[in-house]
């Protein structure tokens, strides 16, 4: 096999240049990024039979990018009435759903749209059938990885979402409220190539026993899949041998969908800030301590060892300490969790100089507190020419209200 080329595409310089101009903070996302990495994601992904790609659309709510990503053809996963009225507004053509904040007349409204939704709990499903009886449901399904296939970014048989496929109760619920599924959808966190296959093969199983099924959704966590995409390859060629071989031996077709987040935005994402002071020693910390006008905790609590990159020039990077703005101790960016604080390579800088934060493209402002009441950063495009405000009007009224009305009680 011939080795596989990566899946990020590094940005121009000119997306820089321009960002030198910037307010700080400001958030640039860069669409002819998203554009390769999504293209060439879906064509990994094509590799299956009846394969496609989704948006998990909680991992970024600004519209313009949402309608660069639906116009690339890809479908979204939303996980509440709000992210469904802003994915119909963005032009998704495929919509799925799943989360335990869809109740009540938010069963009516998904089905007025024709989205069926993943049920992930008993309870959840036991509403669903009172209020949609008779109808086709989906099921979110808790899968135990074996032990070597779990990590710290995983959430298996520890996750809150799911629902067992051993769970006496679920033939109960099916039959008495006269529901058919016909999705199954399994989220573990991050995925490995192995995780992948097991996971394959562990919903097929489910699947034979459900007549009803055709989709499966095998969930997202491709930044940890794409860590070796020549890997990711041979696990996505290997799933398709085993759906293949299942359809012959069912007689039945099944569909498959995948629901990255990070992985289609993440890397394509960049945070410009300005250096608000810079401590040469703590010393506690036995380190540099740069404090940004950009606040970790209420922008990127998730976003794991970025890059820092200086737009004002300096000679090299030293190991330091990127503080937030906040009046919040663990204020830090690239915090894991094992460690609060951790050191990254830093450009030399002073007061006034500005950063770039890399891997901010997804999960930033979807995360954003206002903690301090300190406002989220402006967002910008970049068209691969052109630095240009991503603000636009919100989702229209009548859209949020549809969602709205539907309420959440059960």
């Amino acid at each position: 096999m011939t080795s596989a080329t990566p899946l990020f595409t590094p940005p121009s310089e000119r997306l820089f240049a321009l960002a030198a101009h910037l307010p700080t903070p400001a958030l640039v996302y860069d669409l002819p990024g998203i554009r390769a990495g999504a293209t060439t994601m879906r064509r990994d992904v094509a590799r299956l039979p009846d394969a496609g790609l989704n948006l998990a659309l909680k991992a970024c709510h600004t519209p313009a990018v949402l309608r660069e990503m639906a116009s690339l053809g890809l479908g979204c996963d939303v996980a509440g009435p709000g992210e469904l009225a802003l994915a119909l507004e963005c032009g998704f053509a495929e919509v799925s759903a799943t989360g335990p904040v869809f109740g009540g007349a938010d069963f009516d409204t998904l089905a007025a749209h024709g989205v069926t939704p993943d049920c992930d709990s008993a309870d959840q499903l036991d509403a669903y059938g009172r209020r949609r009886p008779g109808t086709e449901v989906g099921l979110r399904v808790r899968v135990s990885l074996p032990r070597a296939l779990e990590g710290d970014a995983t959430f298996a048989a520890d996750s809150r979402f799911g629902i067992l496929p051993g769970d006496p109760d679920l033939p109960r619920l099916l039959e008495r409220h006269g529901l058919r599924v016909t999705r199954l959808h399994a989220h573990t966190g991050q995925m490995t190539p192995d995780s992948l296959r097991y996971k394959a093969r562990y919903l097929l199983t489910v699947a034979e026993h459900l007549p009803d099924v055709r989709t499966l959704d095998l969930g997202g966590g491709f930044l940890h899949l794409y860590r070796d995409r020549e890997r990711a390859l041979a696990a996505l060629d290997d799933v398709a041998f085993l759906v293949s071989g299942w359809q012959v031996m069912t007689g039945r077709r099944i569909a498959l969908r995948f629901e990255p987040g990070g992985a289609l935005l993440a890397p394509y994402g960049y945070l410009v800030a300005r250096v608000r002071s810079v401590e040469a020693l703590h010393p506690v910390f036995g380190a540099r301590v740069v404090t940004l006008d950009a606040s970790a905790w209420n922008l990127a609590p998730w976003h794991n060892r970025p890059q820092v990159l200086a737009l004002d020039a300096r000679p090299s990077d030293v190991p330091a300490l990127v503080a937030g703005c906040t009046l919040y101790e663990n204020d830090f960016f690239g915090a894991t969790p094992a460690r609060a604080r951790t050191l990254l390579d830093v450009p030399e800088c002073r007061r006034g100089d500005r950063l770039v934060v890399t891997a901010t493209g997804a999960y930033t402002m979807t995360n954003a507190r206002w903690f301090n009441r300190i406002p989220p950063p402006e967002e910008f495009l970049f068209d691969g020419e052109r630095m240009l405000p991503a603000a636009e009007e919100t989702v229209p009224a009548t859209a949020a209200a549809s969602a709205t009305a539907a309420g959440t009680a059960p």
